[in-house]
Order: C-alpha cells, then structure tokens, then sequence
C-alpha cells in the first residue's frame, strides 16, 4: 500500500515516521509539486486540513493543494484529516477524521491536561498548592484535568453550565467568586464581558477551548491575562500525539474500515 503524510509540523512527521515502518510512505511538504504526484491509496492531511481556498500550512508556509490533485488521485483515495473540512468534505473519495475517533479523543485528552499543567506551572509565581483552579466545562479534556489535578491534590472546582452545587461542582449561575487560575475548556460562551466585570479579584485565564469563545478585549479591560493554549498535544508532545495518530491511521487501514 502506497500512502502519503502531508508533513506540515512535527507531529505530522512523526506520523509519517511511524507508518513508514508498516507502509510505503512518501512525504509531502513545502517543496511538493502536488501535480506530479503517483496515485496513493491514502493521503493524510494535517489536523485542520486545508482552508476554504485550498491551502494547507506546512511549516508556517501557506502552500496551495490544487483540485487537479484530489482529481489525479481517484474515487478510491482514502483521505484522512484530523476535523471535518468544507473542502474535503465537497470530494468524491471516502473520508476518515482522525481527530473524532474515540481512541484518539481521549488520548489527546491526556496529552492536553499535561500541558494544560504546563503552562499553568508557567502562569502563575507561586505554588499550585496555594491557588485555587476553575474549570469551565466538564467535556473530555475537563474531566481529564479535573482527575489529574485531584491526583495532585490541587484545590480544583468543575464549573458546568448546568449542574447540581455539589462537592468540586458548580453551577455557573452561582459562580460568582473565581479561582485564582481558570482553565476554560467550554465549547459554548460561559465567560460573559459582565462576568470578568463582576470578579474583585483577576484570574489567569488558560483558554484551550476552539472556537475563540471570550472577550479578549473586554479581558484586557479588566485587567485579566487571557493565555490561548492551542494545540497543545503538537506542542509540548508532538512524538506521543504524532503516534496517537498514526496508530488510528494504521487501524484504519489494516481493517480496511
């Protein structure tokens, strides 16, 4: 089987590293003419795949994939990519996103929550026994930290939108003196311009949530430092998140599924 990993970053290349042990693999980046490319059996795209004009980011470059590429490679390409893309998805050929499996959910949870501690070991100058952490939002990658700083025995409250005020458990609607850190994970607004007016004192707010979902004007208005912490698994683990990758890829393909 003849495949090719589309290497725009580190992770993306320890994904080629790792399926090339089991697979013909041909590594496509800046330099690619993707018009003079052999057929493949799979292509892998990078997590966020190409933008609405075709263009992919490989190496902080922008770098145009033409249609006559998806054209060349037949109905029978298998097209991996990591979230649900506008462009790929206008395509004939099957298409598997990687970053929606279960396995690879959970995994790039864990990957997440270390560093998610990271960069609040970073954030603040005192030790993390003396603050107090907010959570905001109870999803995969919440519950992931929620468990880990409980481990570490961390002083740590869950906010959720909606929820029974019990234990760690907070009800937004009654969350009206914030941690010293917030962690936001939330897919939906629950950090309103009127709520960072209404705390007395000025969290670091650490916002790994996608889309951009707080007020990063009203923030500063207030005083409040908004750290955005993409991609975190690409970037204080892009090998372990590469391989997370690579092994639902080598799944995929080996059960043909």
């Amino acid at each position: 089987m003849k495949i090719a990993v589309i290497c725009s970053d580190e992770r993306m290349i320890q994904v080629y590293d790792n399926l090339s042990r089991d697979f013909m693999v041909d590594r496509l980046d800046a330099q690619t003419d993707f018009l003079n490319l052999p057929q493949y059996q799979a292509v892998i795209f990078p997590v966020k795949g190409v933008d609405e004009f075709g263009y992919v980011r490989i190496q902080e470059q922008a770098i145009h994939i033409p249609h006559a590429f998806y054209e060349m490679q037949g109905k029978d390409c298998l097209l991996f990519c990591g979230i649900r893309n506008a462009v790929l998805d206008a395509l004939p050929q099957r298409k598997i996103y990687y970053m929606l499996e279960e396995s690879v959910i959970h995994e790039n949870a864990v990957l997440t929550a270390e560093g998610v501690l990271n960069e609040l070991i970073s954030c603040i100058c005192k030790s993390i026994y003396d603050i107090q952490v907010d959570i905001v939002g109870y999803g995969h990658c919440g519950q992931v930290i929620y468990d880990m700083l409980k481990n570490l025995h961390v002083r740590v409250r869950i906010i959720r939108r909606d929820c029974k005020k019990e234990g760690d458990f907070l009800p937004v609607r009654d969350w009206e003196t914030c941690g010293d850190v917030i962690i936001h994970t939330a897919t939906g607004v629950m950090i309103a311009p009127s709520r960072m007016r209404s705390w007395k004192n000025k969290p670091v707010i650490i916002d790994i949530s996608t889309p951009d979902l707080i007020d990063l004007k009203a923030a500063h208005e207030e005083g409040i430092p908004v750290i955005k912490a993409g991609n975190l698994p690409g970037r204080f683990a892009c090998i372990s998140a590469g391989n997370i990758i690579a092994e639902c890829i080598r799944g995929k393909l080996n059960n043909g599924k």
